[in-house]
């Protein structure tokens, strides 16, 4: 059956709502993420008055439609369109963020470059593919944790003081006392986080509720939209104050403040699982193999003892954190080994970005006392395959995949369309294939073909969609990409 085709006006129709997710940029190779790093401008502190934050983003709202139901509004049980609910937690004013469904994840807008992860195995693109995320009704923090709420915790005798890592300056170090309480309560462990939150009666957000929480159901590329925004410079400002960075169900500074911790444990691959029937990853694969070294390496320092090695964990447990483009995600540690490179293996800085890294929380309705309100609009709809030339390609990639990976993720691969069934018969292409649907491909590799390898000679990056894909060598066990057709 075919699905979709470039040139019919559906595909082009849906090209223009998936637009934003193929803007995102890839972590590593863009540098649209980069900015996380930067150092911050000096913040001004002003009084939080949480109900004139919650008021002035209500008023600042397009007009509802005929039956109420717009932004900012949830349908209750009995099918009415209200306000999102609001409650006073004893740290901050929260807002219920309804029951629905919503795009999760990006794909990068510069192509599938695999050069530098066949030189040293990673995953470079965790947040991909753009899959269907179901959410339940949940309470979110309006804005950020702030250092006088985290510092009554830490008064409490319940939270830990936050400590930057050597090396890391306290942002709010040079403000005076007064104005560093409304910063953002950065350099706090995972745990640190988790505790307080649970002094509050929360917890921390899971990614998908975070994720939901900041792009809602129109599958936006930042949490106040599509484009970037002048008005919202790098920095570490008080909470709340950035009032432009407001996500579609209003929720402030998931975009252009701190980053933030969420509940996960990071996974590379989370993004394919769910179109999965298996593991397709070698647990002596490329990946597997490059990880170990590099944690070796961390704990170890350049001439490792046999015991040293025996006793590194192949894969310490990392937490996802989350910021700016609402599909992209990170990693951090809590504790960094004796030896930890300047970059994490995936090129990040060694430390996360732990003076930037803050994090807001999260709750689960009260059933007894709660409404749980459901959001009035449907997810917007993308194409996660599309047809070309007779062949459908799947949306997503595999990278860092020996040969054997490649081929066992394409048989391990099923799609589920709406209305047609599941597509469970996925194969590696060809190279004649490849090269058949060059423009659609997204190159430039290396990706796995069934008879070889092959890669997309172009003197540009990211190369023209058309450049043609030639035969390369490569060896069974190397690191390259890998799409499924059918």
């Amino acid at each position: 059956m075919r699905l979709t085709d470039p040139r019919d006006s559906a595909w082009t129709r849906a090209l223009l709502v998936i637009a934003p997710l193929l803007l995102g940029a890839c972590e590593r190779a863009s540098g649209q993420y980069d900015y996380v790093d930067s150092p911050e401008p000096a913040p001004v502190g002003e009084e939080i008055d949480p109900q004139a934050l919650v008021d002035a983003v209500k008023n600042s709202q397009e007009p509802t439609s005929a039956d109420g139901c717009e932004r900012w509004t949830g349908r209750t049980p009995e099918g009415e369109c209200v306000s999102l609910y609001t409650r006073q937690a004893p740290h901050v004013q929260q807002v219920q963020i309804p029951r629905g469904s919503f795009v999760m994840g990006h794909i990068p807008y510069l192509g599938y470059d695999g050069s530098a992860a066949r030189e040293t195995p990673h995953v470079q693109w965790s947040g991909q593919p753009p899959r269907y995320a179901a959410v339940d009704a949940f309470w979110i923090d309006l804005f950020e944790v702030t250092r006088s709420a985290y510092q009554a915790c830490v008064d409490e005798g319940r939270c830990t003081p936050a400590v930057c890592p050597e090396g890391l300056e306290d942002p709010a170090a040079s403000q005076p006392e007064d104005r560093a309480g409304f910063l953002p309560q950065t350099c706090v462990r995972h745990a640190q986080a988790a505790a307080f939150c649970e002094a509050r009666g929360g917890r921390l957000p899971t990614e998908a509720e975070w994720e939901y929480a900041a792009r809602g159901v129109d599958a936006r590329k930042y949490p106040w939209g599509n484009e970037l925004d002048d008005a919202l410079p790098p920095g570490l400002y008080p909470a709340g104050r950035m009032r432009s960075d407001s996500s579609y169900f209003n929720i402030l500074g998931m975009g252009s403040n701190a980053t933030e911790w969420v509940a996960d444990s990071y996974d590379p691959d989370v993004g394919l699982r769910g179109y999965l029937e298996g593991e397709f990853r070698d647990p002596n694969g490329p990946v597997a193999r490059s990880r170990r070294a590099f944690e070796v390496g961390a704990a170890c320092g350049p001439s490792p003892t046999p015991a040293c090695q025996r006793a590194t964990s192949q894969d310490p447990e990392r937490f996802v954190y989350k910021h700016g483009i609402a599909g992209s995600r990170r990693a951090a540690r809590d504790t960094y080994p004796e030896h930890m490179p300047a970059r994490e293996l995936e090129g990040w800085p060694w430390h996360g970005n732990a003076h930037r890294r803050g994090f807001r929380c999260a709750a689960d309705l009260d059933p007894a006392t709660d409404t749980a309100l459901t959001v009035p609009e449907p997810a917007v709809a993308v194409p996660f395959t599309y047809t070309e030339q007779s062949l459908t390609l799947f949306g997503g990639v595999a990278e860092a995949v020996n040969q054997a990976e490649a081929t066992r993720f394409c048989e391990l691969l099923r799609v589920e369309l709406t209305g047609v069934g599941t597509y469970d018969d996925w194969r590696l292409p060809t190279i004649a294939e490849i090269q058949r649907v060059a423009s659609v491909f997204r190159g430039p590799g290396p990706v796995w073909a069934s008879d070889g390898a092959a890669a997309q000679v172009s003197g540009f990056s990211p190369p023209d969609p058309a450049a043609p894909w030639e035969l390369i060598p490569a060896e069974p066990d190397d690191a390259l990409l890998a799409r499924c057709v059918r």
